[in-house]
């Protein structure tokens, strides 16, 4: 016996039917609240199910793109599969804290010479973690990677010193420490976050 198929399109179900009345709410990150996961079950014939491309928009929630679609599974009647399509959308940038060890540059007078006006120390301190996403498929032209803070001498090799020659000099180093500036003490960390969004975290320091 033949089976007979009522799709609300009247197409016998050879598009994705919409079973979710409203989407299921997920909060990933409850510190930020606009970050939200929207998922939905479709149910479809089997030969006709294609998988849906990542970063799709949601048809309601525009500002939420798809990052995860289930396998199909068979239903117990009609023949159809069901699936589950999740859609996202991108955090906001958020600041976070954490405790982390950092060597700090010596003082010289320039970079020639072997007497230091202050010697390098490593010290634990507190870390601002500057989290931040960005909805792309191509990483490398789209995020911006920042490098750790890495004095360079006169002779433009890495250097664990600041001196009136160097990049950044010792009086440009010291105004910093006096204006509370915060310097990059990681080279950022990059992850997929869930489907095309990715995660960028950039950790600084106050500098000393």
């Amino acid at each position: 016996m033949s089976i007979t198929y009522d799709a609300p399109a009247n197409d016998n179900f050879k598009s994705p039917v919409l079973m979710t009345k409203d989407p299921r709410k997920e909060y990933p990150i409850r510190q930020d609240l606009t970050a939200v996961f929207f998922a939905e079950d479709y149910c479809q014939r089997p030969e006709y199910f294609v998988p849906m491309a990542l970063d799709t928009p949601h048809p309601v929630q525009v500002d939420a793109f798809l990052i995860l679609e289930t396998n199909p599974k068979p239903m117990s009647t009609g023949g159809l599969v069901k699936f589950t399509r999740t859609f996202a959308t991108v955090p906001a940038n958020r600041t976070e804290y954490t405790t982390t060890n950092f060597s700090f540059p010596a003082f010289k007078a320039t970079s020639a010479t072997t007497t230091e006006l202050r010697a390098s120390f490593s010290e634990t301190c507190v870390a601002r973690v500057l989290y931040s996403y960005k909805l792309t498929k191509d990483p490398s032209a789209d995020l911006t990677f920042l490098p750790k803070f890495q004095p360079i001498d006169a002779s433009s090799n890495a250097a664990n010193f600041v001196a009136d020659d160097t990049t950044p000099t010792k009086a440009k180093y010291e105004s910093d420490i006096a204006a509370g500036v915060f310097i990059q003490s990681a080279q950022t960390r990059v992850r997929r976050w869930r489907g095309n969004i990715w995660e960028l975290q950039d950790q600084t320091v106050a500098a000393l």
